[in-house]
């Protein structure tokens, strides 16, 4: 018994170990990126991987929101981010529950082709949709920036799947009950269906808020700049400043890390719910 003790007590602590070490090798870009903001040009040439800087700086917060136009990209990526993601949730929660629950011909092939459009690379249907944007006159518009976004096919599967691990006599006492299928879906599939949709919302949020390429081939003017071009151009522009792109940096990441605490608690419950259903 000591023996075996003595083992897991090893084995927890190897564990506790590894989960230290990944986690501090993990956050440690992190940490640079936000220590490297508060210092002045030069240390930031000459200081190498420190943590910790030798005065706070906040001049390239300020030129960052002043100079560099940031606040401008930041409010053209929430306005693009957010239309898609109340886009997909919308889209995949109306195909997710007739794939799942409605019965009609051409049901099965139509799910297999959805499931074929997530092997597709975007850059291969890159010019044929450009094409697309410009005959419909939408290039440097948030129309080009949006519209195509609005389906998600992984999030048509994930809400597809989820929905079918949903017991159908909810469903059944729901129609009893004098419910149509929209108000069913309204008032007894979606608020159980809360872990999800916040994993829909989280895994588009950070999807199209990092999206660099299609922004930059669909706007042709900086006032249509998303964050992630405006980034680029800062980048471009002030000769590469450590300082005031890494400040940049740190303003455009805070909408991620806002959306993610808000959604988490529904992201893990789902995880869990997951795992104890396996």
């Amino acid at each position: 018994m000591a023996l075996v003790e003595k083992g897991k007590g090893f084995k927890s602590l190897f564990t506790a170990v590894i989960a230290y070490v990944s986690g501090i090798l993990t956050l440690f870009p992190f940490l640079w990126m936000l220590s490297t903001s508060f210092k002045s040009q030069q240390e930031a040439l000459i200081s190498g991987v420190s943590i910790i800087p030798q005065t706070f700086l906040l001049t390239s917060y300020v030129e960052a929101l002043q100079k560099a136009s940031l606040l401008h990209y930041v409010y053209n990526s929430l306005v693009v981010t957010v239309g898609s993601t109340i886009g997909v949730v919308i889209t995949s929660l109306m195909a997710g529950y007739a794939l799942s629950r409605m019965h009609f011909p051409g049901k099965k092939i139509i799910f297999i082709i959805i499931l074929g459009t997530m092997l597709i690379p975007h850059q291969a249907t890159m010019v044929p949709s450009f094409l697309l944007m410009k005959t419909f006159g939408w290039v440097n518009s948030f129309k080009a920036l949006i519209i195509p976004f609005l389906v998600y096919p992984f999030a048509v599967f994930l809400i597809r799947n989820f929905f079918l691990s949903i017991p159908k006599e909810l469903e059944e006492a729901a129609y009893l009950d004098g419910c149509s299928r929209m108000q069913t879906l309204i008032r007894i599939i979606i608020p159980i269906s809360k872990p999800a949709i916040a994993s829909v919302v989280i895994f588009n949020f950070t999807y199209i808020w990092n999206d660099f390429f299609w922004p930059l081939v669909m706007t042709t003017s900086t006032e249509m700049r998303t964050v992630q071009v405006g980034l680029a151009l800062i980048k471009s522009e002030f000769l590469l400043q450590w300082p005031l792109l890494m400040s940049a940096t740190v303003l455009s990441s805070i909408p991620i890390f806002v959306v993610y605490i808000a959604f988490q608690r529904f992201f893990v419950e789902g995880s869990v719910s997951s795992g104890v259903k396996g």
